[in-house]
């Protein structure tokens, strides 16, 4: 096969394909407690040492983040050296040796798998951005007139401000704009129109989130709880108190000590690491994560005492393989995908094959129920030990540290702005936003189970309604800390300078330039290029196809966007007059890659025999238990929404032969680019 040269179109959708493959794929690998000893810096400090191919990371993508951005943030990069190292590290390996179960497991997707893939796929703009760059086109005027009605203009906005933020001053024009006013939108009109935009997107997910997640009632019922058990009153009451060193005195003992016999014969020396007990942090933790523990017991329960029941042989079995190894949970989600049995059946066969045999379809759904809410009641159980229980405390030795680090931005802001006004902001944001996830109760509109979901447009309507608090906010901070907006200006400047392209010379660029800018797109196209160049003959075939039927799902999914962006902008109107009803689906690329990863999901059968499914088939489920958590007048069913206003998303092109043809080749590129910035020392 001759030469082939990759058009611009076909090598975006090449890097879109690699980094939203490789994203997830190292969110995933957390899951094994190894996975933090390959990540490298800042994690490992031998990493630093230039020239070690061998340090380089497993997690290439999420170290580019996390150096770029994410550490040089202030205070953060005050950290000591051990928060990484020690800390952190070790909190992270006590999660992923929890063993935690999996969608497959249970049949479902749950609130760990949607919440992780959403923050995959914001991960992965960020980080095609960190990659590529902004373009450097000649900055726009900020003052002309752009239409807020009409969609084409607000994305317009949206990329005028972006282009000035990277190559501009505009970034230090709005810190000045919030030091004069808490009204950022007088700025100018490209600034309010940017602004209305973004509120669409995050009230897009937000909407998705809450309603079209079949696990968004349980999610919001976690944050109600979570909610009510924050003593705000108590809080603001501290926040009274006049010494900044007092009052942060105070917030850390009202949060975080403890008082028990552990923790006093630790302090006296007279044990080492002994259970010193939970302070009202990691109580609030364990009550939110047990909360439902009481409904997945009755599913147990319940189970056990039905006239039909497995035998206590096959619920023992479960029983037993609950306590099972990591390995040999691994080896029987295999055994069960390869022979297609469920789940159940093959750990009852790997244990006695009688017990299989004898298992009615009746009885086997029972097994699956009983397993699943067996699952959900260990992994609140582990999370609760990994965060709240053992020792040596590292959540509260890790919170302590994060507040030692921002104590002097924090005695700066208590002294010049009045932090309970704030927190009272906080808290009546929590309540609207709470209240406006509920159904509503009309006389039209599309109901379900007697109620009507949330819109998108409620949730446009929410962020309006409350987007001054913020601006009020950042007022006081810039006005009455210009020291603290100095220092944070600086950081925002610096990370923004990450997303420009360095323009091509034939002469050197110093290394100071290149880290403090992006990759670059024309050398990511000529990376992307040559690792195409590099495969062999007959593959280069079938992965230029998928290349192409991806582009061109990209481009219909920018243009769904726009038409559903206009949709919103439409009905915004008519909801502020009182009508009700509104759109169930909103604008985003990002919105339908996040609906991908969990379409792409394998689980269990739910039959004794037959083919894995896919999360596609089983999304709009909740977990089994979870239903009894939460009273049928409050939840819907998320596929009937989006079918009713005829919101179907394209099916996403099988990309399967790109993954594997240059998954590795690409890890490999991002280590090296990623290992480029990491400070030497």
């Amino acid at each position: 096969m001759g030469s082939i040269i990759l058009s611009p179109q076909q090598l975006g959708g090449l890097l879109d394909i690699l980094v939203h493959h490789e994203t997830y794929s190292e969110a995933e690998s957390f899951k094994d407690p190894d996975a933090i000893e390959h990540y490298g810096y800042p994690f490992d400090i031998s990493a630093q040492k230039k020239g070690s191919e061998d340090e380089k990371s497993l997690s290439p993508l999420l170290q580019l983040l996390l150096t770029r951005l994410v550490l040089p943030i202030p205070a953060i990069r005050d950290l000591p050296t051990e928060f990484w190292t020690t800390k952190f590290r070790n909190l992270m390996r006590r999660l992923g040796e929890a063993d935690l179960s999996e969608s497959y497991d249970k049949g479902t997707l749950g609130s760990r798998k949607r919440l992780a893939s959403a923050a995959s796929v914001i991960h992965e703009c960020i980080t095609r951005g960190l990659l590529t760059g902004v373009p450097n086109d000649k900055l726009p005027d900020l003052n002309q007139k752009y239409d807020v009605h009409k969609a084409e203009d607000l994305i317009k906005a949206w990329d005028d401000v972006t282009q000035h933020l990277v190559y501009g001053n505009l970034i230090e024009e709005l810190f000045d704009q919030f030091a004069k006013s808490p009204n950022i939108e007088d700025h100018s009109p490209a600034v309010k129109a940017a602004i209305d935009f973004a509120i669409i997107y995050i009230a897009t997910f937000l909407h998705h989130l809450f309603v079209l997640s079949a696990e968004g009632p349980y999610l919001l019922k976690l944050i109600d709880n979570v909610h009510s058990l924050v003593p705000y009153t108590v809080i603001g009451q501290t926040l009274r108190v006049g010494n900044a060193g007092t009052m942060i005195s105070a917030m850390v003992r009202l949060f975080l000590a403890k008082v028990s016999v552990g923790a006093v014969s630790n302090w006296l020396g007279l044990t080492q690491n002994a259970s010193d007990g939970m302070n009202l942090m990691q109580r609030i933790i364990s009550l939110v994560l047990e909360w439902d523990t009481g409904d997945f017991r009755k599913t147990i329960e319940s189970i056990k005492q039905s006239k039909e029941k497995p035998s206590e042989s096959h619920l023992a079995a479960i029983d037993e393989h609950l306590q099972a190894s990591r390995e040999q949970h691994a080896a029987i989600r295999e055994l069960s995908k390869r022979e297609e049995k469920s789940i159940i059946i093959a750990l009852l066969d790997a244990k006695d094959k009688d017990l299989a045999v004898s298992l009615t379809e009746a009885q086997h759904t029972q097994c699956m129920e009983y397993y699943s809410a067996q699952l959900a009641i260990r992994d609140r159980e582990k999370i609760t030990e990994a965060l709240c229980r053992q020792s040596p405390d590292l959540t509260t030795s890790i919170v302590r540290d994060g507040v030692s680090v921002f104590e002097p931005m924090i005695r700066a802001i208590h002294k010049n702005v009045d932090l309970r006004k704030h927190i009272s902001s906080v808290e009546s944001f929590l309540t609207d936003l709470i209240a406006t996830s509920k159904p509503k109760k009309h006389d039209d509109g599309q109901k379900q189970n007697g109620a009507m979901p949330p819109s998108v447009e409620d949730y446009v309507a929410l962020l309006r309604r409350n987007r001054r608090l913020g601006y009020e906010y950042l007022h006081d901070f810039a006005e009455g800390c210009p020291d603290l907006r100095k220092t944070w200006l600086d950081w925002v400047k610096n990370s923004l300078a990450v997303f420009r392209q360095i323009p091509e010379t034939n002469g050197s660029i110093p290394a100071k330039t290149v880290n403090a800018s992006s990759y670059g797109a024309a050398k990511m196209d000529k990376d992307l290029q040559s690792l195409f160049d590099n495969l062999p003959d007959e593959k280069k075939s079938n992965v230029k196809d998928a290349i192409d039927a991806h582009a061109m799902y990209l481009s219909t999914l920018g243009n769904v966007s726009i038409t559903q962006t206009q949709s919103i902008i439409d009905r915004v109107d008519e909801l502020e007059k009182g009508r009700t009803g509104g759109s169930m689906s909103g604008p985003g690329v990002y919105i339908t890659r996040w609906h991908c990863l969990l379409d792409e999901t394998i689980v269990t059968p739910n039959t004794p025999r037959g083919p894995p499914r896919r999360g596609k088939e089983v999304k709009s489920l909740k977990a089994l238990g979870k239903t009894e958590a939460i009273a049928d007048s409050e939840t819907w069913d998320p596929d009937a929404l989006e079918e009713e206003k005829g919101h179907a998303r394209p099916d996403a092109p099988d990309v399967s032969a790109v993954v594997d043809a240059l998954r590795s080749q690409f890890r490999e590129l991002v280590a090296d680019i990623s290992s480029k910035g990491i400070p030497q020392h």
